[in-house]
Formats: C-alpha cells, structure tokens, sequence
C-alpha cells in the first residue's frame, strides 16, 4: 500500500532504454508507455496511501502520521476500499484485509458487549460511540456481500449487539449516542443506520432471528421519526433525555440514512406509502443544496446523501437524483484536485462517493447493488 515510486528513482537504464527506443522508434514508446488515465475514484484513492500506516496496518489521520485516524474514520475508508474492491478486486481486496486485520487495534473484546472504541485500545474501555460503530456494521455488510467472507459478517452482527445494547425506554425508546450517555442525547446519526443494520442484516439471518430484526428496525425507524423528524420531511439531529429539548439543526447524513431506511421497507413491503415518504424527504433535501446545486455540507456528512441519492436513482430511475449526486461529486473532486483537504476523513469521503457513481458504469457493480437491494436472500 505505498505510493508509487518517483520516475526520477526509478532505475537508470530503465530511463537510457527508453530514450534509445525514442530515438529508434518514436511510436513504439508511446504505444508501450502510454497508460489511461485513472478514474477519479482511483485518483483519490490513490491519494489515501500516504495516510497508511505499514507496520499498523492502519490509516493516520493526516499524512504527517502522528496520529491514528478515529473509527468513524476508518468506517469510511474500509468503505472505500470495499467500493473500490468492485472494480479492481487484484489490488483493493488485499487492502480490505489488511486494515480489516488492523482495525482490531480499536476492537475492545475485554467488555460484556464488545465494539469499536473511538482510537486504538488496550481494552476494557467505555467510550464507544453508537454511531461510530453502527457505521462498521453497514460496511461490514456490504464487504461479506461482496466476497462472502464469513469474518466480515460475523463482525457485523458482534458490533451490531453493541449498537442495539444502547437502546432503552426513555423517552419512549431510541438508541443513545454514547455509551456513558456524553451529551446527554439520542440522536438521528446512530438510530437511522441502526435502523438500516437491522434491515440489511435480517438478509443474512435465519428466520426467526430475521423477523426480530426487522421488528426492531421499523420500532427504530418509528421512534426517529415519531421524535425527530422536522414538518419539512428531513431529520433533526437529536434530543437531550433529560429536558426533551430537541436540536433542530439538520445534517445531510441524518436524513440520507432514513431515506434509505424507506426504500428499504418500500422493497420488503411494495407499501406505495414507503416509497411516497423516501421522495418527500428526497424532495426535501433539496434545501441541502447550496446555489451551484451542491451539498453544502461537509463531505464527511454530504457523501451519504450522495451515496442516498444513488440508491433513489437505482431504486426509481429518475435522473434528477442522479444529476444531483453528479453535481457533488464533481464539485468535491475539483476541490480535492485544486486543494487536497489535511485530513484523511474528507479525502476518503470524497473516494467513497465517486467509487459508488463509477459503479453505475459497471455491470459487475450494477449486479452487486440489484442484488444488495434486494431485502430478500436470491
């Protein structure tokens, strides 16, 4: 996973060989030394190798390597590897593997319900965040879909156990963001990709643990929708236990997750009415959109609502969807080609969201995600 090589490195009469075969044969060169230009998803990702760590198998959170990178972090970049894995499987599967096998540094085994700490630890630790976690569940999933390796799958539904273990009654239920209850809140960002956990794991289940969990996925989706979605259709990012007091500001990730919850239960039910709230609250992210008709949020929030506009467009063909995660994408990939952001978090969001548009082009990729999409075993 190291950069590649400077020509200026590279072997010397690697360099007189070619310039003789210049001077011999001019078309012979180019034909021998040209090579496509890569895509802009294999351009970013490219880009990440300076955050990784050889020797701990991790990710740092900028290139100068004094830190590591947090797991909410991590949770993207595994993500992004596994959308790249759909298009180049030689090069990005191994990578899957080897930060799979270093992102146990964060696993803390040595609690009653284990999960994902923010940074590496040495375990018995008790500051996981839900949502943190609720995250690696979803790329889990998606990398056993993918490869059908059982430890990917596995740890999805260990990390999922934790995630569930931070719902409770109060205030008529929901999941806590964090496990020793910090900010005194329940929030939209760990409940809706809870949600979709239930649902999309309830796939690889047996029956009766399937039913259970898509009971508990639509109690999930109830409650959020109940507590904290806004008259306009999108989600408020969360309430204080203690007061009730609900923040009203809205994020890009807190309704592309319940979105995706929606079209999940539209392909589980054929219920019209699931569909008809996915395209409200689709409609309703339209306030999102700065002038130019680009997310304004940062791209560590507004790639999941690139990455839900591109499940609307493959779940109703409607190209204003698609057109709208174009327009973000793009507009994030000028940014990081003018200006590369420090931290890798925004870098591998920007990766993320161009892999899942490439893989529109792909009919390997266009396979995957009709079966993915599919709620029910093929």
């Amino acid at each position: 996973m190291k950069y590649p090589e400077p020509i200026s490195r590279r072997n010397s009469l690697k360099t007189i060989g070619l310039g003789w075969m210049a001077l011999q044969c001019p078309t012979l060169l180019q034909a021998q030394t040209k090579q496509p230009a890569p895509s802009r998803a294999r351009e970013v990702t490219d880009w990440l190798d300076r955050y990784w760590d050889d020797k701990r198998e991790i990710y740092m959170d900028k290139a100068d390597k004094k830190n590591p990178t947090a797991i909410w972090a991590g949770g993207i970049l595994f993500s992004t590897l596994v959308a790249a894995a759909r298009h180049d499987k030689q090069r990005f599967q191994p990578m899957m593997n080897h930060y799979f096998k270093g992102l146990e540094a964060y696993w803390d085994p040595k609690v009653k319900i284990p999960g994902y700490e923010p940074l590496p630890t040495a375990g018995n630790g008790n500051d996981k965040y839900y949502d943190d976690n609720a995250w690696m569940v979803l790329t889990f999933l998606e990398a056993y879909e993918q490869t059908g390796e059982a430890k990917y799958l596995r740890r999805a539904k260990e990390t999922h156990d934790f995630v569930l273990s931070g719902w409770d009654d109060q205030l008529g239920g929901g999941i806590w963001w964090h496990e020793r209850h910090n900010d005194d809140a329940k929030n939209t960002c760990v409940n809706a990709p809870a949600a979709l956990s239930c649902f999309r794991l309830s796939k690889f289940s047996d029956p009766k643990t399937a039913e259970k969990l898509i009971a508990q996925g639509k109690k999930i989706v109830e409650w959020t929708v109940k507590t904290l979605q806004s008259e306009d259709g999108l989600f408020m990012d969360h309430i204080k236990v203690s007061t009730g007091k609900i923040s009203r500001a809205r994020l890009t990730y807190n309704t592309a997750l319940m979105l995706r919850c929606f079209l999940w239960l539209h392909s589980y039910t054929n219920d019209p009415a699931h569909l008809a709230e996915a395209k409200r609250v689709a409609k309703a992210a339209d306030s999102f959109l700065d002038g130019n008709g680009v997310y304004r949020d940062l791209q560590k929030w507004s790639h999941l609502m690139v990455e839900a506009d591109i499940e609307m467009y493959r779940h109703t063909k409607d190209d204003y969807y698609l057109n709208r995660a174009k327009k973000t994408c793009t507009a994030h990939y000028d940014s990081w080609k003018s200006a590369p952001k420090p931290e890798v978090i925004d870098n591998a969001s920007c990766a993320r969201e161009l892999w899942l548009l490439e893989d529109l082009d792909s009919p390997a990729a266009v396979r995957f995600w009709q079966n993915s999409d599919n709620p029910r075993k093929s």
